[in-house]
């Protein structure tokens, strides 16, 4: 109480010039800034700024309290608090680079990309060698859709600062979306070469050293995952492959539907080290997964559970296997539909005996940055309503499912979803159906696990697990890729689809 009574007589100016009232105040916002104390300091730079109004030093004083402010509302993720700082500290002196430059990082949190992309411009205008701008400008034009730029203002930050990690990672990115893998590879390098312990880097690296193939190198550094914002946390993996000699190993999943599906394949190898298997997944997957080989427990994540003596990640089974594209295992199928459940959707199905029953699935529920890309309207899949002899049956779900209530004319569509529960429920279906086409989702991965004939479109650039320069996927034997190359829209990888299940269609026996 006492040292707040003192502040409050130390902010009252004493008499004298206007010059020397105002040299005062700054001495005693100094000491206040000093003592902790922003508020009173603030006070007493705008006491002296009113008395000198004209006084440029006052201004740049205010104006550097003004920008340690928003940056101390920027930390605590009061954004618009800090833009409101940032501005009024601008208005004071606007030849401020690093203050334009996170101004700009305050209108990028908030999705403000025009806002954010000014005030980077302003940054670079005020001082063209700021590195840190021409990154920011380059990342926020990415996301705005202005690639070519992007790329450049990310070469301009690496002039400006060769060892930039964060801008090699960045240009690695946007060549890697140009289809330029070695480019991007170069560059992932070059990031983990200028800060080794770059996790995004190294992540990233593995993803296209995996998509060219090169599974020695790839599933080593895929093991980077595990220090990504949001995985740190994970279990820590607790087996090297060794035998397991009865011991009860847990396997479990980190990421979505589809990877699980895909790597659970591995679930048999680790039972045949000796090992009792227990697999602990989403819960949509529980009753599924129930059905691999070698499994003896399928736990819904949440629920309790049981003693376990090892546990591993499913995405780190390849690396501990020494998998190469030449040794996937690949025996099909390892996930089965219920058999009851089969018999009902067999039931179900009858009306359309005489056709090529054919699911579709053609938009991702996923919200991460890349997801537009792979993503098709229903409307888009028009050209293959005239096939004669097919019916198609929607295996769509998330937001876009609404969309088989407006198929394209004459496209005879089928949806079911309401029935549908959980992938047990799915594969039931697929396993009724002649072929399964879907964009890279769950969806495309079940079908495959199951043997099942599945068309894949693939997006620009592909996914890493369907490598580069091939139809078909080692993953999964029964898969045909259907890929969209940097120079197609979707209308092309239609028309090529459309010609190859016409010819399906005609080849059926009648």
């Amino acid at each position: 109480m006492k040292i707040g009574k003192w502040f409050a007589r130390l902010a009252t100016p004493r008499a004298g010039t206007e010059a020397e009232r105002s040299a005062d105040l700054l001495r005693r916002a100094a000491e206040l800034q000093q003592a902790g104390d922003g508020g009173g300091a603030e006070e007493c730079y705008r006491q002296a700024l009113t008395l000198q109004p004209e006084n440029a030093d006052t201004g740049r004083r205010l104006a550097h309290h003004l920008a340690l402010r928003a940056g101390a509302y920027q930390e605590r993720g009061e954004f618009e608090a800090a833009i409101e700082s940032y501005e009024e500290s601008l208005a004071l002196d606007r030849e401020r680079p690093q203050v334009h430059n996170n101004l700009g990082n305050a209108y990028k949190s908030l999705g403000r990309l025009e806002e954010a992309i000014a005030a980077y411009r302003l940054a670079i205008a005020t001082d063209a060698g700021l590195a840190e701008a021409h990154l920011n400008l380059g990342v926020a034009l990415e996301q705005a859709g202005e690639a070519g730029e992007a790329m450049a203002q990310c070469r301009a930050a690496l002039a400006l600062r060769p060892s930039f990690a964060e801008a090699s990672l960045s240009l690695g990115f946007l060549l890697e979306q140009e289809g330029d893998a070695q480019g991007a590879l170069e560059r992932y390098r070059e990031a983990i070469v200028a800060r080794p312990d770059y996790a995004e880097a190294h992540f990233n690296y593995a993803l296209q050293l995996l998509l060219q193939g090169d599974y020695a190198n790839g599933w080593k550094e895929y093991e980077w995952r595990m220090r990504l914002p949001g995985l740190e946390g994970a279990w820590p993996q607790s087996w090297d492959g060794s035998p397991l000699g009865g011991k009860v190993i847990l396997l479990y999943a980190e990421q979505g539907f589809g990877d699980v599906i895909q790597f659970v394949r591995y679930a048999p190898l680790v039972a045949e080290r000796g090992g009792r298997v227990i697999v602990c997944c989403q819960p949509k997957l529980k009753a599924l997964l129930k059905t691999v080989p070698g499994v003896s427990a399928v736990l819904g994540a949440g629920e309790p559970l049981p003693p376990f003596d090892v546990r591993c990640s499913l995405l780190s089974l390849p690396r501990i296997f020494g998998t190469t594209v030449d040794t996937i295992p690949a025996q099909l199928p390892y996930v089965r539909a219920d058999s009851e459940r089969s018999q009902y959707w067999k039931t179900m199905l009858e009306g359309d005996a005489g056709s090529m029953k054919v699911g579709l699935f053609w938009s991702t529920e996923s919200k991460n940055r890349i997801s537009p890309l792979r993503s098709l309207d229903l409307d888009m899949l028009a050209p293959l309503a005239g096939i004669p002899g097919v019916t198609y049956y929607s295996l769509q779900r998330g937001e876009a499912a609404g969309q088989a209530t407006r198929p394209p004319r004459d496209m005879k569509l089928v949806d079911l979803t309401a029935q549908l529960g959980d992938f047990a429920d799915d594969a039931a279906l697929i396993s009724n159906l002649d072929l399964v086409i879907s964009i890279n989702t769950a969806t495309a991965h079940l079908a495959g696990a199951m043997g099942r004939q599945i068309w894949t479109l693939t997006q620009f650039p592909p996914d890493w697990r369907w490598l580069l320069g091939r139809d078909d996927s080692p993953w999964y034997p029964t898969m045909r890729l259907f890929r969209r190359e940097r120079q197609d829209g979707w209308a092309q990888v239609v028309s090529r689809l459309e010609q190859a299940l016409r010819q399906l269609a005609t080849q059926r026996p009648s």
